[in-house]
């Protein structure tokens, strides 16, 4: 390279003056001069697959000095004059250009702040001249992604993954159901929109998606997937990211990603308006509406005990649910989970029993009881079969997800409180 060699060093001229004239000597030395780091770097995933291998490289948020010094270590005659650039391609916002970014006359030493979300996930090259761009030395440098403890190549299949069957997308043992539901119909509106939030959110920690800014706490970011806090989740890396993301994002109550209580269950809880609303702004229908459902209603339906009420208007609505995905309509149910396992009844303290799924069809309707297929902690609507956190496929789900004799009437309409409509 004729400003700059393959070892990333380049050329400086040093003259010295001759003892008797005090004019430039016609000897030339050239030393080969390097940018050497001096800030320690910090650990993080490797990125290699394994989910298991770290690497160092910066960090976001976090100031690193570089200094120019000759192959020997000393400092260069010159050091003063030395400015500095740095340099990287962003795979969201450079469209495959390298971006540079003059940070000017800094001298032989130069403390660069990686103040910049973009930078995440790239190598940054850091640059240091005198007075020619094109005759400089440079480091190139990998900084980490925001969750930096997440290995991206299993981030990025299981993204892949779930854009081909959305309903691998899992909760685990989390109280993230209205978060699943609502990326689940994402994806069947628009998996490179999903794509985009997942990847995004891994890399620079946050997302912009049309008008609104999905962004977590920011504890979330230092989570690691070896923590007993994270592995009690039973979540999938993609998952945790992007559903964990989302809620924490939106929450006024302090959600941040972790449920080790009650307290971090009830602030995971999805309800009814902010749902109908994400629907609309991460989801992308240009239409969502709320049926029936609304937080007081919900509230006030399980202050009150179960004594066998009147089943006809909610199987009423059941029959225009059915009728509604039969147009394309996208419908998010909000049930209590006791009507997937057919129990009737409810009470204040079912709170927590609210869940969302995702209605797909398929209605049976008996005398006693109904049937239909609901999308739900991860499994496939259609089989009632999930891949475990190993990777095995589940013998179909028959009692867990689909009683194999329907859901009686009563335990549908005790556990039945409205829906998302979306189109």
């Amino acid at each position: 390279m004729g400003a700059a060699n393959t070892a990333g060093q380049s050329l400086y001229e040093d003259s010295l003056k001759s003892s008797n004239s005090g004019k430039p000597n016609v000897t030339i030395i050239k030393v080969p001069r390097k940018i050497t780091l001096l800030t320690p770097l910090h650990d993080g995933s490797k990125n290699d697959g394994s989910g298991e291998k770290f690497q160092k490289a910066m960090i976001y948020d976090n100031k690193y000095e570089f200094a120019v010094t000759l192959m020997n270590g000393d400092e260069p005659a010159n050091g003063g004059q030395y400015c500095w650039a740095i340099e990287y391609e962003s795979p969201d916002t450079s469209k495959g250009q390298m971006v540079r970014k003059e940070l000017g006359n800094l001298g032989s030493k130069a403390k660069i702040e990686i103040d910049d979300p973009d930078f995440c996930g790239c190598d940054l090259t850091v640059k240091a001249y005198l007075d020619d761009p094109d005759q400089s030395c440079e480091l190139v440098q990998f900084v980490h992604n925001r969750f930096r403890w997440f290995d991206s190549k299993r981030v990025q299949t299981q993204v892949q993954e779930r854009m081909q069957e959305p309903w691998r997308i899992d909760q685990g043992s989390s109280s993230l159901c209205g978060m699943a539901a609502l990326y689940y119909v994402t994806i069947k509106r628009s998996p490179d929109r999903y794509r985009k939030i997942a990847h995004e959110l891994h890399r620079t920690g946050l997302c912009k998606i049309d008008d609104f800014t999905i962004k977590p706490s920011d504890s979330m970011y230092e989570i690691k997937p070896k923590d007993s806090d994270y592995e009690h989740m039973s979540m999938w890396e993609a998952d945790w990211i992007v559903l964990a993301g989302t809620r924490s994002s939106e929450s006024n109550l302090g959600y941040h990603g972790i449920e080790t209580g009650s307290w971090d269950q009830f602030t995971a809880i999805n309800w009814p308006g902010m749902m109908e609303g994400l629907v609309k702004k991460i989801a992308g229908y240009g239409n969502a509406s709320a049926v029936g459902i609304s937080l007081i209603g919900t509230v006030v339906k399980k202050a009150f005990s179960y004594s066998g009420e009147d089943v006809s208007p909610a199987l009423a609505d059941l029959k225009c649910i059915d009728g509604l995905k039969s147009k394309g309509h996208q419908i998010l149910l909000m049930i209590d989970a006791k009507m997937i396992r057919n129990k009737s009844g409810y009470s204040i303290g079912d709170l927590q029993e609210s869940h969302w799924v995702v209605y797909e069809g398929g209605l049976l309707d008996g005398k006693n009881q109904v049937s239909f297929e609901v999308y739900t902690w991860g499994y496939n609507p259609k089989t009632i079969r999930k891949y475990n956190l190993d990777g095995e496929l589940s013998d179909p789900a028959i009692s867990l997800v689909r009683p194999p004799n329907g859901i009686d009437n009563s335990a549908f309409e005790s556990n039945y409180y409205g829906y998302i409509e979306a189109f």
